[in-house]
Order: structure tokens, then C-alpha cells, then sequence
């Protein structure tokens, strides 16, 4: 939720059993249900507080999220400094491959607190995505496509010339189930 100020407030949305929700932002995959980030078919460790501030991150979706949000929010009942925000958030630009002076996922935002300044795409369940992630060709709601778990999404040529396997978590490439299109279900109807 976003105050008058457009800081994040405390993340309401809480990691029941359920959909599994994903969210990709660049190269990267978070799977947020089983708290695994994938990157480049390697699956990146992140400690319980990096995981949290990627996570509110995340969820802000590029708005900034406060430092008094990830105090309250990452340690809850503690008293951190600065300092043990900065620390963490080093780590994180760390595993993310920033270097000095990079800030291509992670912005700070003087004296508020920081945003990511990468688009971010939220999941759960299937989305229809229309075109190939590594060749732009275009894919038709009821045409042949391949889908890892994660939804990354490839024409048939692409995933055949990777061997079925998915180029950014490194899982299965299985055939997308065609969604019925609307000319086609009234051919069907008439």
C-alpha cells in the first residue's frame, strides 16, 4: 500500500500456502512460495533478511520502499541501525552483480530509502505471454509454445535448439496448453 509521500507501507501480502507467486525483474527469478532466486540456471542462496528486503522490494514495484518499512518489516521487535540496512543491501546488490557505483536493480533514494529501477513482472498462474524470449518471434494464444514452471516462455524452434531446457532456471521446457481464442470458440458455438 502507498502512502500521500509514495513510500511502501508493510507488505500485506503474506507467503501462505497457495498459487505460487514469481516475480522476474531482469535476468532474474524470484520464487517467492519456496524463497529461491534464480539466476542464469543457477539457484542464488539469500539469507531470511535479504530475502524479506528483496521481497518488499519487489512488491513496490519501483515506488520507494522507506527505511522505517524495512525496519519494521525485516526486523521486527529489534532495533537496527542504518548501518545494518546498508550492510544488507550491500549483500543483496552483491548477489544481484552490481558493482560500485551500479545501481541498475537497486537505487538509493537519499535520506527516504531505496526502489528497484528495473521493471518487475508478478506472477500467479498462467499468463499467455505472446512473445519468444529469445527470438521475439510471435506467439499465438492457441499456436505452439514451451513453458518452464516458471512461465519463461519459447517458440518451438528456440526450445528445441535448447534442448528443452529453460536458459534462465535451468528447468523443464514442456508445451504451453493452447488458450482458446475468441474467433475460435465461436466457430465452434456456430
Amino acid at each position: 500500500m502507498i502512502d500521500s509521500a509514495h513510500h511502501i507501507e508493510p507488505a500485506q501480502e503474506h507467503l501462505a500456502p497457495g498459487p505460487s507467486i514469481s516475480y522476474r525483474f531482469g535476468s532474474y527469478i524470484l520464487d517467492a512460495s519456496r524463497r529461491v532466486l534464480f539466476h542464469e540456471l543457477t539457484a542464488k542462496p539469500l539469507s531470511e533478511k535479504l530475502f524479506k528486503i528483496l521481497l518488499l522490494l519487489l512488491q513496490a514495484d519501483g515506488r520507494v520502499v522507506s527505511k522505517d518499512t524495512f525496519f519494521d518489516e525485516v526486523w521486527p521487535d529489534q532495533s537496527p541501525s542504518d548501518a545494518n540496512l546498508a550492510q544488507h543491501l550491500l549483500m543483496l546488490r552483491q548477489i544481484l552483480g552490481e558493482r560500485a557505483r551500479d545501481h541498475s536493480y537497486v537505487v538509493t533514494v537519499p535520506g527516504i530509502g531505496y526502489r528497484l529501477a528495473t521493471t518487475v513482472e508478478r506472477k500467479i498462474g498462467l499468463s499467455m505471454k505472446q512473445l519468444c524470449e529469445r527470438c521475439d518471434a510471435a506467439l499465438e494464444a492457441d499456436g505452439r509454445a514451451y513453458i518452464c514452471s516458471y512461465e519463461c516462455t519459447f517458440c518451438e524452434s528456440c526450445a528445441m535448439e535448447l534442448s528443452r531446457r529453460c536458459r534462465n532456471c535451468g528447468g523443464t521446457l514442456v508445451r504451453r496448453p493452447p488458450r482458446r481464442t475468441a474467433a475460435a470458440a465461436a466457430e465452434q458455438a456456430g
